[in-house]
């Protein structure tokens, strides 16, 4: 017996049932009562029935009617309807059902995505009205015409000297540096003050951690009683780096992202549960302002591509001139002013089969090591020593962690 066909019809069930069941708690008191939880079970299942048969002309006609049906609810008393969101909510359920078929694993977190989505609307509501401002509002769609308008038309292909400038790629990573940025701007605004300073302070590191240790160092040096708690917070958002130069390094080189896997993870672990631990000691709290650019204005997603490219030219060069040596001192002044463009650099030569990956993570490793030190200066020069000795010890630690770590993984087989 094929139990696919039960399968694809039990996930429907169980999609239909979560989304019905989170649309049906949404209701206020006294809204109409349709569209709840059977509704929804029944469009995914329906959605199912037509991705099994796979008939174009029967699942047309299945859709239309269902479409039809929604839309003539909402015509006949749009004051009592169940509203625009919970309609296009249950046409798409009728898709997932459809796709579970030919694509269980997307169409199953679809499903999961749609409901946490529905769920969200109070926080998002909240953000848009509380937590984001205009100006913010309008650099980030500023950022987002200029990617749409911009991105499609770049060429694809290498330029420059050594062939070490591709427009399109380039600017695809800005994209990516950026969004990364933005999720941590997004959570420190929208969490950052009411979850407290250990939360606000590794939603900053997204966003940038020399920024975040430099604003945890000022307000040591306004309440130096604080010096402990604020450099092992410091460690905290630091600790960050490492899983997010992962994610970077992983876009480009699977090979590279898998044999700097645990270095960096175990790296960010490092710094985050020994300064958890530490901090969590402490009396309490002092109030610490973040404050970031948008990285989805134009204007630091610019200085960053500008940063990036004269980094991939300093790599390229440094490595066609001296070999891996000149790659080595290349990355390192990178690090000085940022390990993501450094990672990145690298990351492109191991893709482009321009250097093997152990010596390419060893090069990503001592720009960390070099924009480590120079946060910790940074600290020292607007903090207080106290600050900067608790900062310095914990960097070291994750350093000296990630570095045993990385030469332990050059031991194992494969």
């Amino acid at each position: 017996m094929d139990f696919t066909v039960f399968k694809v019809l039990a996930e429907a069930l169980g999609i239909g049932l979560l989304v019905g069941a989170e649309r049906y708690r949404d209701r206020e008191e006294g809204e109409k009562k349709s569209a709840g939880v059977r509704t929804f079970a029944i469009f995914a299942l329906l959605g199912a029935v037509c991705g099994l048969l796979d008939h174009p002309t029967y699942t047309l006609v299945t859709f239309a009617a269902l479409a039809g049906l929604v839309l003539l609810g909402y015509h006949r008393n749009p004051a009592d309807s169940i509203g625009f969101t919970t309609e296009f909510a249950a046409l798409l359920v009728f898709w997932i059902g459809y796709l579970l078929h030919i694509y269980e694993g997307p169409a199953i977190a679809l499903g999961i995505v749609l409901t946490i989505f529905l769920a969200s609307k109070q926080a998002l509501h909240e953000f848009v009205r509380d937590q984001i401002s205009m100006t913010e509002f309008y650099a980030t769609l500023k950022f987002l015409a200029v990617v749409l308008v911009i991105y499609p038309v770049l060429p694809d292909r290498n330029m420059g000297p050594f062939d070490f400038f591709n427009p399109r790629e380039i600017w695809g990573l800005v994209i990516l540096v950026s969004a990364i940025s933005y999720l941590g701007y997004f959570l420190t605004r929208w969490l950052g003050a009411r979850r407290g300073l250990r939360i606000g302070a590794i939603m900053g590191g997204l966003v940038s951690t020399t920024a975040t240790t430099v604003s945890l160092a000022e307000r040591a040096k306004s309440a130096p009683e604080a010096g402990r708690l604020l450099g092992t917070v410091a460690v905290m958002a630091n600790s960050v780096q490492g899983p997010r130069l992962l994610v970077l390094v992983w876009v480009l080189s699977r090979l590279l992202g898998y044999s700097l896997a645990l270095p960096l993870l175990g790296m960010g672990l490092a710094g985050l549960l020994g300064s958890w631990l530490l901090s969590r000691k402490t009396a309490s709290d002092p109030e610490v302002e973040f404050t970031f650019e948008n990285p989805f204005s134009l204007t630091p997603a610019l200085k960053f591509g500008a940063f990036f490219v004269a980094v991939l030219f300093l790599v390229s060069a440094a490595g066609v001139w001296f070999g891996q040596t000149g790659i080595f001192v290349a990355a390192a002044i990178a690090g000085l002013g940022s390990a993501s463009a450094a990672a990145l650099s690298v990351a492109g030569l191991v893709s482009a089969n321009q250097l093997a990956a152990e010596p390419a993570g060893l090069a990503i490793f001592l720009a960390v090591a070099v924009n480590s030190l120079t946060k910790w200066i940074l600290s020292l020069m607007a903090g207080t020593r106290e600050m900067a000795l608790w900062l310095g010890a914990g960097l070291l630690s994750m350093l000296t962690a990630g570095f045993l770590l990385y030469f332990f993984t050059l031991g194992l087989p494969g």
